[in-house]
């Protein structure tokens, strides 16, 4: 009766800049009659809403008639927008149902569908389009025994383990576990392998925090100027980045600003440090960044963890601290050779601090790059009460996709082609062009279970706690898990944004939440046959950049099985357990486990097969 979704009726398609002109287009059934029909959108920032009907424009096919409207430019902003039809005496609604419109008796059934509004010059860092990414757990990837780890100022409280294969210590295996054992992973056992990610074709490293802290992932900062000293030093540091830079690999590092650590130079709990902090005196120069309830053992911390107590973003001191042009925490880690930063707890950062940072970062480096920690779809993120602006072009150029991570896992588990293609194509819808082109797409991540382990299970939480540390899987979990990896990671390397390999998923690693998503990179026990799989998907991925740079379109989904374009290059991820025919398209076969058929009206892919073709 009525035909509408943003995809195939909005023009242009996607999220807006704040100078395009846009249009909508809505199909109605000829013999369905009414006195009006409008559209109503309401700007979320301001509250302000707009009304305004459609016109008749044209005779469809099908008995169908093509209705109207065309605007200006909007300001920049989200907004959200459903349409009414009027009748003699009532009205109803048309909302959205999936993307699909639907018909509604009242406004608070379905929800409007989503219009972003972008900068125009929102740009980001074009060197990181196309690329291929490598997530580094530091303490747990590759001691070098060239490099001697000094004695750090909380040496006392921390643990070093001889042996790399141990398995981390846990609140499940000790009592009062504080996470500060370490594996004694260190720069100089990163850089030994800079030819194994060459191999794979990475382009950039991302690395969880490195400054020195007492606990072995390093969220705890104590000094922010220092890399700790079980990695290496400053001086090391900036000739990792050289190194890394010539050989086109750049490194982003993990930026932890929500927070410091209790046992830190600003904080100083344990008087490991000569400074006065905010714990020994209100006379500290840092007191006030902290929110004391009662002094000095009583303050606001991260979650409620007494080893990080939280910041006041809006504290101009600390605000400087950070992000001032010349001084600044961001710029002294640029200046050393990082190429950007991943924002560590995004949502807990007042917008005015972010606008900083990103001021701060592309003030040294206008290529810099700014990835945030956001899970859920960045353009309409509710955090604190606040609607966040994380992609109107001011904040940041990327954030670590979970949504896409979920639907990726969910698909190549449950085969649902429909559910698939809606949670890519809403981010497609929402996300602006330059940040959907950066979305930096993981399986897992230092904060999840290892993907492999998501895909061994139905839901690996029901895997009994004492059970985990040192849990193995079964030959024939193993080879689901793994077989199931190979699609998913296909999909990982082909939608638009960057996939970013979480170090150890290339080679089989496995492992339930923190800590043991974060064991020893397992240097003697690699799947061969897995690895392989990754480096023939690098180097496809790498050999046909130019087509995964930009541009993305849905051409086929049914039953188990979606197909989708990247310009030139067609991929097909046929999940059923029978062939499915994709209609207009035909080429020959880049990348895939298995032959494809064309014929002069399209392409037939087999059972249980993913596959890239190069349409002629």
């Amino acid at each position: 009766m009525i035909k509408f979704n943003p995809i195939k009726n909005k023009y242009p398609q996607g999220a807006l800049k704040n100078n395009d002109d846009f249009y909508f287009e809505v199909f109605i059934k000829d013999d369905f009659y009414f006195n009006d029909f409008k559209i109503i959108i309401k700007n979320e920032y301001t509250g302000e809403l707009i009304s305004k009907s459609l016109e008749f424009k044209e005779k469809a096919r099908e008995n169908y008639s093509t209705y109207h409207v065309t605007f200006e430019p909007f300001n920049t902003g989200l907004y959200f927008y459903h349409f009414e039809v009027h009748f003699d005496s009532f009205y109803v609604y048309l909302k959205n149902d999936k993307l699909d419109a639907k018909l509604v008796n009242s406004k608070d059934e379905l929800p409007d569908w989503q219009l972003t509004v972008y900068d125009k010059n929102f740009t980001t860092p074009d060197w990181y389009k196309g690329s291929i990414m490598y997530q580094i757990f530091p303490d747990r990837f590759k001691r070098s025994e060239k490099f001697i780890a000094k004695v750090a100022k909380n040496e006392n409280v921390r643990i070093r383990h001889e042996n790399w294969n141990s398995i981390p210590h846990s609140s499940i295996t000790h009592e009062n576990y504080g996470a500060k054992d370490f594996l004694m992973g260190n720069l100089l056992g990163i850089e030994e392998e800079k030819e194994y990610f060459k191999k794979l074709n990475i382009e950039s490293i991302y690395l969880n925090p490195i400054v020195e802290s007492p606990e072995n992932h390093r969220y705890s900062t104590s000094d922010y100027f220092n890399v700790d000293p079980y990695f290496g030093t400053n001086e090391q540091f900036e000739k990792f980045c050289k190194e890394f830079k010539d050989n086109n690999i750049r490194i982003i590092l993990d930026g932890v600003f929500s927070h410091t650590g209790s046992d830190s130079i600003y904080f100083n709990r344990y008087n490991n440090y000569d400074s006065i902090g905010a714990y020994n005196s209100q006379n500290s120069p840092y007191y006030s960044w902290f929110n004391f309830i009662n002094f000095p053992n009583e303050y606001h911390s991260w979650w409620g963890f007494d080893n990080l107590p939280t910041v006041i973003k809006e504290n101009k001191e600390y605000s400087d601290f950070i992000n001032n042009k010349d001084s600044g925490v961001v710029n002294f880690w640029q200046k050393l050779g990082i190429a950007g930063w991943r924002l560590d707890v995004a949502d807990e950062f007042p917008d005015e601090f972010l606008d900083r940072i990103r001021e701060s970062a592309k003030y040294y480096d206008k290529d810099a790059l700014i990835i945030g920690e956001v899970w859920e779809d960045a353009t309409n993120k509710i955090s604190y009460n606040t609607r966040r602006r994380y992609f109107l072009g001011n904040q940041l150029d990327s954030v670590m996709n979970y949504p896409w991570k979920n639907a990726i896992i969910n698909f190549v588990k449950n085969k649902n082609a429909e559910d698939f293609t809606l949670e890519i194509l809403k981010l497609v819808e929402n996300y602006p062009r330059p940040a959907l082109d950066a979305v930096m797409n993981l399986l897992g991540s230092h904060d999840t279970e290892r993907v492999l382990t998501m895909l061994a299970f139905d839901n690996p939480e029901d895997v009994p706690v004492h059970e985990r540390p040192t849990y193995k899987m079964s030959n024939e979990q193993y080879a689901k898990a793994k077989e199931l990896l190979k699609y998913a990671s296909f999909i990982q390397f082909t939608l638009p944004g960057v996939p970013c390999i979480y170090y150890g998923d290339e080679i089989g690693m496995y492992g339930f939440r923190d800590p043991y998503n974060r064991l020893g990179y397992t240097h003697n026990d690699k799947d061969e046959d897995l690895l392989n799989h990754y480096i023939k998907l690098s180097n496809f991925r790498n050999e046909n950049k130019d087509d995964f740079i930009t541009n993305f379109e849905f051409t086929y989904t049914n039953n188990k099985c979606v197909a989708y374009r990247r310009n030139n290059v067609l991929c097909i991820i046929n999940l059923d357990s029978k062939a499915h025919f994709v209609e207009n398209y035909s080429g020959e076969k880049l990348f895939g486990n298995n032959n494809v058929y064309s014929t002069p009206f399209g392409t037939v892919i087999p059972p249980k097969s993913y596959v890239a073709i190069k349409i002629k």
